[in-house]
């Protein structure tokens, strides 16, 4: 975005415009946090997603109970259509006041169904905690981690190795998001 406001410089100077080229960005999964992620049953990538989508990821993955409510959701609308069907035999005008109180009903048994959620949710409190710590870990204060941590602790840790690290991860024109796993057994970045 900066480059674009000094267009008008460039061409004031006849010097070509260069050629803009996205950066590569970086995560340094620290090893416990790997860990974390893997006792949940979980992938880094799922971290990307808001907080309260994975919880729900979780719960719905983790939990041994019935927490949609699809097949009733089915009967209800299969119910519906025999009422309306009777209804508009007796009297067309019913029509629109039986699909009304489909609707109702259907609604209802949503807000029933996110009531359910809710609930089982409140049983995974120590993997809600879990999962937050693991994406303040990603994502401190909420921004990308190479937004916020300094390079210098790492390179502390490892050394030479870890800008050699980031040097053969760097992508030319290849746009990803690139996440190098920290090793504890090793001195080196995998």
């Amino acid at each position: 975005a900066y480059w674009l406001e000094l267009k008008k410089m460039f061409k004031a100077a006849a010097v070509p415009y260069p050629v803009l080229v996205l950066r590569n960005s970086f995560l340094v999964l620290q090893q416990k946090t790997a860990n974390k992620i893997a006792a949940l049953q979980m992938e880094v990538a799922d971290f990307f997603k808001p907080t309260h989508v994975l919880m729900l990821q979780l719960v719905k993955k983790s939990s041994s109970l019935q927490l949609d409510l699809h097949k009733e959701k089915d009967g209800l609308q299969k119910l519906y259509l025999q009422m309306e069907l009777a209804a508009s035999a007796i009297d067309p005008t019913l029509t629109n006041h039986t699909r009304h109180l489909h609707a109702a009903a259907l609604k209802k048994v949503e807000q029933l169904e996110k009531k359910m959620l809710l609930a089982e949710k409140k049983k995974f409190e120590a993997q809600q905690r879990q999962v937050e710590k693991a994406k303040a870990s990603l994502f401190p204060s909420g921004n990308l981690q190479e937004r916020v941590d300094n390079l210098l602790p790492y390179y502390a840790r490892h050394g030479a190795n870890f800008i050699q690290q980031l040097y053969e991860n760097s992508l030319a024109l290849e746009q990803q998001f690139c996440i190098l796993t920290e090793q504890t057994t090793q001195p080196a970045i995998n």
